[in-house]
Formats: structure tokens, sequence, C-alpha cells
């Protein structure tokens, strides 16, 4: 199926609420040099369009209850550049409004305000995520810049409630413009965040590396002798993740945000029924 449920790997630390996950394409072609799925996912960053899909939704839909959370995307981007030219996202939104499915979107790119026709009259919301303001063209070389993210979040928030995520938070590379993001957030008409810490794996901690080597060794002695490992990722120590965590919070709710953290093992810093945003959705 290419509908199935979220998170099969059953990770202890995920406090989402129970939904299913669609990914119109298999990779991705922003290129994120943190992206943990080009670890696991053949030629990740060679984007497809998955074939027959769209046949297959309209089988596998009549399965799925009714206002059901359906999560686009988790993995891949639903969103990149050759959605212009196939609009597989924008067919399977029209199958989700004529099941009156809810639907959350997970993207990085503009684009998604080309459907606000569509997501405007569906039980819907859009997140966006910015992870950086200075270091986007490095750490996310193909994707729309974080100012032409935040131009998007400005334009869906006037007609669908809208969530940044912040993700992820690096220790010495993006963790100093974490007020700064989420001031532009408030500008654009953010009502949630949620936060989450670089987790790296083996692919992309070698990216990471190797982009910046100045902090390689740094990094190493924060995640490989004073982290500790969680799944098949690596995780900062418990008291460095939980410090970072609770600063977003802090600044959230000095600007009104709700605000949850992303499998960080602290769910009691949330201050909304979802952690994902899905609250939103009306």
């Amino acid at each position: 199926m290419y509908t199935r449920s979220f998170d099969p790997w059953k990770n202890k630390l995920c406090t989402c609420p129970s939904k299913f996950s669609l990914n119109p394409y298999t990779g991705c072609a922003h290129g994120c040099l943190y992206c943990y799925a080009s670890s696991y996912i053949k030629e990740f960053f060679n984007c497809r369009a998955k074939q027959k899909l769209i046949e297959s939704l309209q089988k596998e839909i009549k399965k799925i209850p009714a206002n059901s959370l359906i999560s686009l995307c988790n993995t891949s981007d639903p969103y990149p550049p050759m959605e212009k030219k196939f609009e597989l996202t924008r067919q399977c939104l029209k199958i989700f409004k004529e099941h009156e499915m809810r639907i959350l979107i997970l993207t990085k790119s503009d684009i998604v305000c080309r459907d606000v026709d569509l997501l405007k009259d569906m039980r819907s919301c859009v997140t966006i995520t910015v992870t950086t303001l200075k270091h986007y063209k490095q750490l996310e070389p193909n994707a729309p810049s974080s100012y032409e993210r935040f131009r998007a979040l400005e334009k869906l928030s006037k007609d669908l409630p809208t969530g940044l995520r912040l993700d992820p938070i690096i220790p010495f590379i993006n963790e100093y413009e974490i007020e700064s993001i989420l001031k532009l957030a408030r500008e654009s008409g953010v009502k949630h965040v949620t936060a989450s810490t670089f987790k790296p794996r083996w692919d992309n901690w070698k990216k990471l590396k190797l982009a910046y080597p100045e902090f390689a060794s740094s990094l190493n002695r924060l995640y490989y002798k004073n982290g500790q490992k969680i799944g098949n990722s690596r995780y900062l120590s418990t008291d460095l993740r939980k410090k970072i965590i609770f600063r977003v919070k802090q600044i959230c709710d000095s600007f009104s945000f709700t605000f949850s953290s992303c499998r960080e093992g602290f769910p009691e810093f949330n201050t909304s029924s979802s952690c994902d945003a899905s609250h939103l959705i009306r």
C-alpha cells in the first residue's frame, strides 16, 4: 500500500497521534545534508514519481475510515520541482477531499501555495520546515530559500492554519538562530512550532562532517562520546537535549505559539494536544 500507518518502526519517543502517511514521490530533490532517509532509501536524492499512484490510492482510500488524518509527507517532500509537471500531490489532495480526510502537509517548498484553493476547503494544516537563515544554501542546497518559505507561510496563513518545523537544531551551526527564526515565524502568521535536534545516522553524519570540518570534532564529542544511541540514530545527551528544547519552548511561549518537540523524550514541555500541529486542523 502507498498509504500506510505512520511510524512503522514504533520509535519509543514518538508522540504523534494516530495517522496515515503518504509519499507521492520516492526520494527527494532538496539534497539536505542532514536528511536521515538517505541512509536507508536507495538513491534518495534522485527524486522520482511513484508509478500508478493515483490508481492505487483510489482503491486504498476505500479501506481508510473517513476523517482519518493523512500526513503528506514524512519521508519525501510532497512538493518537489517535478510536482509542477506531474501534480501527483494535487491529485491526491482531490481524492482526500472527496473522501473527507484531514490533511497535514509537511514541506520545504513554496509550491504548496498553488494548492491553497483545495486546502482552504478541506480540514487541513500546512507546516513548513525552516532550519536556518544563514546556512540554507549549504545545508539544503536544492530547496527554496528559507525566506521563500516564510513568504509562503505568510500567504498560506491568510487562509489556513500553519505551523513551523524548526528541524533539525544542530549545535554550533544553527543553534544560535533559533530566536531569529521564531520571530519571522510570528510575523508570518504561524500558530504552532515543532522543534527537533539533529539525530545523525551514518550517511548524514558523514556529509555534515565534510561540510563543516571546523565543527566535526566538537560534534563528534557531543554525539559519539557524550551522547547516546536510540534506535538507529545518535542523540545528544539527555541534559543537553533538554536544555535546547526548553529554550525553544520558552521563546515559543513568549510569542504565544503552541509548542511541541519531535522524538526528544520531553512530552512535559508540549503545550499542544498534538506534536505535529494536527490540532490546528479545524
